[in-house]
């Protein structure tokens, strides 16, 4: 396999702006808590304007991040990713900011008690 030099070194270099542009790390803190029909996320994300975070379901896993736009690029910068329990309804997660907080919501399927259902038993 051959390396692209050129694009190894606009990695760099998109990387080294993304630190740039932040100001150093950025280090998100995630908190989650089980409430009676959701699980509550909370997300702190310093210095980082609500407008710019994203927040995406992909398969299992919940990601947070932040665009950013660079000499009309826009840059992807994962700030965390969270797994998703199975006993979770992904089609009605939602989010939303509570001051400084970016707080996910991600409700219990009514699955997740546990299916039951009684089977006729067929006589032939």
């Amino acid at each position: 396999m051959r390396v692209d030099r050129g694009a190894t070194k606009k990695i760099a270099q998109i990387a080294n702006i993304v630190n740039s542009i932040n100001g150093g790390a950025i280090f998100p803190t995630f908190k989650t808590v089980t409430e009676k029909d959701h699980y509550r996320l909370e997300v702190s994300i310093p210095s980082i304007e609500p407008d710019d975070i994203k927040v995406e379901v992909n398969g299992s896993d919940l990601i947070v991040f932040q665009n950013i736009q660079v000499n009309g690029y826009t840059l992807p910068n994962v700030l965390g990713s969270v797994k998703i329990a199975s006993d979770v309804e992904l089609e009605n997660i939602s989010a939303e900011f509570e001051g400084e907080l970016l707080i996910v919501i991600m409700p219990f399927s009514e699955m997740s008690g546990g299916f039951q259902k009684e089977i006729d038993i067929q006589r032939h």
